[in-house]
């Protein structure tokens, strides 16, 4: 069925400075990708009709879902579209996007319409309202969205953005800065800089605020920066190191390590009433809490049984339960925004890596293949994992899929990247 669809898009990142460039290397399997052909025609004078082209093909080919064939070579304005069709088809595309730019009541719009080319239909159509300052980037990353999800029924994430630490040396000292990133390289802008030690970045659940740690004042604090007027506030923890935080589904409430007598435990701070709450109490050390998507529990590492592993916990009641037991070591567990996994840090004796576990099937499998992987992020989508690894002695990002259809290895130039963070 034919939908019609208005979108208005809200700009809310500035571009990136010229001293945070982010190089993207892509490998992708080609089988089973499905071709398709987009055009975009038509004049604007603010708007190149090839932007847009080349940013939506982009998104697409590098989700590894697409193949893109080279719609130039296919004539696109035949009236008669039984024969349009059958042209696109001969061409071996499955799928075809026209997209036209245009003037209306002094007005400028872009109107995309996706044809289905082997059920011979129009699937969607819908047109954008384009204003003297909208971002090109962002309207087409909301396009690719609309395209992704319609064809393959996957929440498409190419509108989302990253947090990452990088380390810069300069006069023989280290520089640290917190970044925020589009997912596809582009408008990397350094928030926080400081010449002592950053970490743990992480977004609060409507992705206007980040949450990280400091070690300004000589030992680990948790800060909140909000990320429209950078106001940066200190969580209350009585002047005690604070770190590793991460925020409730509901933003009222954040877990986070602290000391208590020299061994680490987990709290959780109330933002409403500004005061904190022990959860965990063992000989061990308990650290790098995740909440479960339902806000009643948490997962955690823990060593109380010897090695590091994942347990869980409600919040209000129950008994603390171990979830993993695979290998030596795992450690820094986040879920997925559905609640069915843990991508988590994984060692079997051979490097940590990275892993997959299934908390329905008790499965746990290995991902990556560095031996120095660390701090594992899904994608809003649950359909790729965002983590830090080392090449060649330098800290980069990489993002795979679940299936192994693509793999992203993401640089700053000059600069060492890690613990990544992908936005809700």
């Amino acid at each position: 069925m034919k939908r019609i669809i208005q979108i208005v898009i809200l700009q809310f990142f500035c571009y990136s400075n010229a001293y945070s460039e982010l190089t993207i290397k892509i490998d992708r399997a080609k089988i089973g990708a499905l071709p398709i052909m987009i055009s975009v025609s038509g004049q604007s004078e603010n708007f190149p009709p090839n932007q847009f082209r080349d940013i939506i093909e982009n998104d697409l080919y590098n989700s590894g879902y697409f193949n893109i064939l080279d719609s130039s070579k296919v004539k696109n304005n035949v009236s008669n579209q039984n024969t349009q069709y059958a042209l696109w088809a001969l061409a071996g595309s499955n799928y075809f996007l026209r997209a036209n730019l245009y003037v209306e009541n002094s007005k400028e719009y872009i109107k995309f319409n996706l044809y289905d080319i082997i059920k011979k239909k129009l699937m969607v159509s819908y047109k954008i309202n384009l204003k003297e300052n909208s971002n090109i980037r962002k309207i087409s990353h909301t396009i690719s969205n609309v395209i992704f999800e319609e064809i393959t029924g996957i929440k498409g994430i190419f509108d989302t953005k990253i947090a990452y630490i990088s380390t810069e040396k300069k006069d023989k000292r280290k520089i640290y800065k917190l970044h925020v990133a589009d997912i596809d390289g582009y408008n990397s802008i350094a928030i926080y800089k400081s010449s002592k030690q950053l970490m743990s970045p992480t977004w609060s659940p409507n992705n206007d605020k980040i949450a990280y740690v400091s070690f300004e004042n000589h030992r680990p604090e948790i800060f909140v920066q909000t990320l429209a007027t950078g106001e940066r506030k200190k969580i209350n923890n009585e002047n005690k190191s604070s770190s590793a935080p991460a925020w409730s589904p509901n933003g009222d409430f954040m877990a986070f390590t602290s000391s208590v007598n020299g061994n680490l435990e987990i709290f959780v701070h109330n933002f409403l009433k500004n005061s904190n709450k022990r959860i965990t109490n063992s000989i061990g050390i308990d650290t790098e809490a995740e909440w479960h998507p339902n806000g009643k529990k948490i997962f955690f590492t823990s060593d109380r049984s010897g090695k590091p592993h994942i347990y869980m916990k409600f919040i209000k009641h129950g008994k603390v339960k171990r979830v993993t037991f695979d290998g030596i070591y795992n450690a820094d567990a986040n879920i997925s925004s559905d609640g069915k996994f843990l991508s988590l840090v994984h060692n079997n004796g051979n490097g940590h890596k990275i892993a997959l576990y299934s908390l329905k099937d008790k499965y746990l499998k290995v991902i990556s293949k560095g031996k120095l992987d660390e701090a594992p992020s899904f994608s809003p989508n649950n359909k790729m994992i965002l983590f830090a690894s080392k090449k060649l002695r330098k800290g980069i990002l990489v993002a795979t899929s679940n299936d192994g259809r693509i793999r992203k290895e993401i640089e700053l130039t000059g600069e060492d990247v890690r613990e990544p963070i992908w936005s809700h």
